[in-house]
C-alpha cells in the first residue's frame, strides 16, 4: 500500500492507494477511529461487488457495520436522498463519532460527503472511490454536494474526508466508457 498526504494544514488527510487493499480496510480504519459503529453508503451495483469485502474486514477488527443503499445514478444525488440518509442515521441513533464510508463513484462520494458535513454539524467520513473519475477527481479535495433542479452541485460544502482509500482493482469491473471518462479527467489534470 502506498500513501500520500494531502497537505491542507490542520485539514490534511492521507490517501492510501494500491492493489488488493479492500481486504485490509478494517486495519486502516482501526488506526484512525475509536467508534465501534460505522455506516457504509453505497449503491446496489457497487455494494454487490465490494461491500462484503469491506464488511468482512471491518467485522474481523470488531466493528459493527451498517449499510445504506442509494439507487444507482446521478438523479439520486438530491436533497430528497440526503434527507432519506438523515432519516436512516437518526433511526440508527448515529452519533458524532460514527463515520460514514462512501463506497462507490462520484455520486455516492458527493452525497455521502454532503450528509457527513451537515449531519450533527459534521461527522467523520471516508472516501472509498470505485471509479477512475472518482479516484482522480471527486474523492480528493473535499468537494461534496447535491444537485438542484436548476443545476448540478448547486448545494454543497467543502468537507475533507478523514482519509481516501483507493483500491485500483475496483477499476477491473468498469466498462470502457466509464474508464474513458476517467482517463479524460486524468489528461485534463
Amino acid at each position: 500500500m502506498e500513501s500520500i498526504k494531502v497537505n491542507l494544514g490542520e485539514r490534511s488527510y492521507p490517501i492510501y492507494f494500491g492493489s488488493g487493499l479492500l481486504k485490509d480496510f478494517g486495519r486502516t480504519y482501526k488506526r484512525s477511529f475509536k467508534s465501534k459503529r460505522v455506516v457504509v453508503v453505497t449503491n446496489p451495483t457497487v455494494g454487490s461487488l465490494y461491500f462484503n469485502e469491506i464488511n468482512d474486514s471491518l467485522q474481523k477488527e470488531g466493528f459493527e457495520v451498517n449499510r445504506i443503499d442509494v439507487p444507482d445514478g446521478e438523479e439520486y444525488k438530491t436533497l430528497l436522498w440526503a434527507s432519506k440518509l438523515f432519516d436512516k442515521l437518526i433511526a440508527m441513533k448515529a452519533d458524532r463519532q460514527m463515520p460514514l464510508i462512501a463506497l462507490g463513484g462520484g455520486v455516492i462520494g458527493d452525497l455521502t460527503g454532503f450528509v457527513a458535513a451537515t449531519y450533527l454539524r459534521g461527522v467523520p467520513f471516508i472516501q472509498v472511490p470505485t471509479t477512475l473519475l472518482a479516484q482522480v477527481d471527486s474523492s480528493v479535495g473535499g468537494k461534496t454536494g447535491v444537485n438542484h433542479r436548476r443545476g448540478k452541485n448547486l448545494i454543497g460544502a467543502f468537507y475533507q474526508p478523514k482519509f481516501v482509500y483507493i483500491d485500483v482493482d475496483t477499476l477491473k469491473t468498469l466498462d470502457k466508457r466509464e474508464l474513458r471518462a476517467g482517463l479524460a479527467e486524468v489528461i485534463k489534470y
